[in-house]
């Protein structure tokens, strides 16, 4: 199955997400559908059953080291920079450091399963994929205007594996399992 690990966005600020989103309709931008988004932890690509079982247990032994936290989505950036931008996200203000924890944890934990640490995490939550060149100097300064962006507070209390079906209609995420703290 292809999967990733993520963290779920509570309806409520979808809703403002989603708003931040439209002003990126009228580029060459593909938008995550509403019911897509979530903030990324890991992408596996394609992983087997018996591993799975694996990055389950691995959830387990994390999740017993946290306690709920509350993170602040604010910000904009892009990946891999704003002079070339391919990925436009949201980021995260207060809770970043707690959250570069959990990320840094599980991280080490996945090690023992042979997956490779990423050295370069930062955590956002992808609003689009910019898909050409043109309206570059747009999209810059739209992303400028926005960088102090707020969009709330949240919880982080757990952690979901999601499948990713790819279909000509775009990529679908359904949740395989959730582990809280």
């Amino acid at each position: 199955m292809r999967a990733f690990l993520g963290i779920p966005i509570p309806d409520d600020l979808k809703l403002k997400i989603v708003r931040i989103q439209k002003k990126f309709e009228e580029f060459d931008v593909k938008l995550v559908e509403k019911e897509n988004l979530h903030f990324n932890l890991r992408f596996f690509g394609e992983i087997e059953d018996e591993k799975i079982k694996n990055v389950k247990n691995v959830l387990e032994k994390v999740a017993t080291k946290f306690e709920p936290f509350d993170i602040n989505i604010s910000g904009i950036g892009a990946f891999p920079s704003k002079n070339y931008v391919r990925v436009v996200w949201l980021g995260v203000k207060e809770g970043l450091q707690t959250f570069k924890t959990l990320e840094d944890i599980i991280s080490d934990h996945l090690a023992s399963l042979g997956f490779e640490k990423d050295s370069r995490f930062v955590p956002h939550l992808t609003l689009g994929r910019v898909r050409s060149g043109r309206n570059k100097n747009e999209i810059v300064t739209l992303m400028e205007k926005m960088v102090d962006v707020e969009i709330g507070k949240m919880k982080i209390n757990r952690i979901t594996l999601f499948q990713s079906k790819l279909s000509t209609s775009g990529p679908r995420y359904d949740g395989v399992f959730s582990v809280s703290f």
